[in-house]
């Protein structure tokens, strides 16, 4: 009998561990993977899978190097749970040099990782990034903690917001496209990439589109929000510029938290960042708690690190 694939043995193991991200899930992948490929690295015993490493490469100016896809906060190496021995260097050099030759690498690992960051070898640089979590299973009674003045602009937006779960993906997008033009900023997305992922979201049941609506049929706010088995996460969100002080946004957070705690009975509510001061401010108001991830590089061609010099 022919051996299954990486692919196929790495299937297997998402589908036996709930702790993977939704972001490194195979059909999460296949829909993000555009002007590049998918793949993953194995670190195996036997028929046992002990850690995967999901990637997305792609070829540019004849540079084969390993990047982050649109929509994608974390990759990086999943250890499985019951890693038996723990982490060691050997192994961490062992999975890593099942990844092909490539020109440079540059992955968002996931909290799930942090262990292993002080065994990568020393061609590799982890640099520490933060996103704010909820933790709702320590602390259900999760209004409790946000900030006095958050509370009453909460309840002040409350009396004159509606909530929206029906919105079509077009409106949302022009609404979460507000938010960029508001700053200047091209939107980093177009609405058919935007379609794709959110067809393989809505197909596996991974998402929910919330929109702040007031009673004369204004959008304020957006959200889209998305999850796993084990976390929520805040994917998404968009504000009318013109309307943003009714306090929509930090209402429609409130809603999507909800939405974890109630709907989907999950522990955890993750930001998805963010490392902008004033954005992370917000977050801390909410009682959500700064989680550390890394950003893990290496640059083995000149080439390609002229090519990141060039690009920022």
């Amino acid at each position: 009998m022919e051996a299954p694939s990486a692919k196929a043995r790495y299937a297997a193991f998402c589908a036996a561990h709930p702790q993977v991200p939704v972001f490194c899930q195979p059909w999460y992948l296949d829909a993000v993977a555009e002007h590049g490929h998918w793949d993953v690295a194995l670190l195996t015993a036997g028929e046992h899978t002990l850690a995967a490493l999901p990637y997305f490469h792609k070829r540019r100016l004849g540079l084969h190097y390993a990047t982050m896809p649109l929509f994608t906060k974390h990759l990086g190496i999943i250890p499985a749970p019951d890693l038996p021995g723990g982490w060691t260097a050997a192994r961490v050099h062992q999975l890593l040099a099942n990844l092909p030759p490539l020109a440079g690498f540059d992955q968002q690992f996931s909290p799930l990782a942090n262990d292993l960051i002080p065994h990568l070898p020393t061609a590799y640089t982890a640099t520490p990034y933060l996103t704010y979590r909820i933790d709702l299973a320590t602390f259900p009674n999760w209004q409790a903690r946000i900030n006095r003045n958050m509370r009453r602009n909460i309840k002040k937006a409350a009396a004159q917001l509606q909530l929206r779960t029906d919105l079509d993906l077009a409106t949302f997008y022009r609404v979460n496209a507000l938010s960029f033009t508001r700053q200047g900023l091209p939107v980093p997305y177009t609405f058919d990439q935007l379609q794709r992922h959110d067809a393989a979201l809505a197909r596996h049941q991974a998402r929910q589109i919330f929109a702040a609506v007031s009673a004369d049929g204004q959008i304020h706010s957006v959200a889209y929000l998305i999850w796993d088995r084990h976390a929520a996460y805040y994917h998404l969100s968009g504000d009318d510029p013109a309307l943003r002080h009714s306090g929509s946004g930090i209402w429609l957070i409130a809603q999507a938290i909800t939405f974890t705690q109630q709907q989907l009975q999950l522990p955890i509510f993750d930001f998805e960042g963010s490392m902008i001061p004033a954005v992370a401010a917000i977050r801390q108001q909410f009682g959500a708690q700064p989680t550390t991830y890394y950003r893990v590089q290496a640059m083995p061609s000149w080439r390609y690190r002229l090519l990141k010099k060039w690009r920022t």
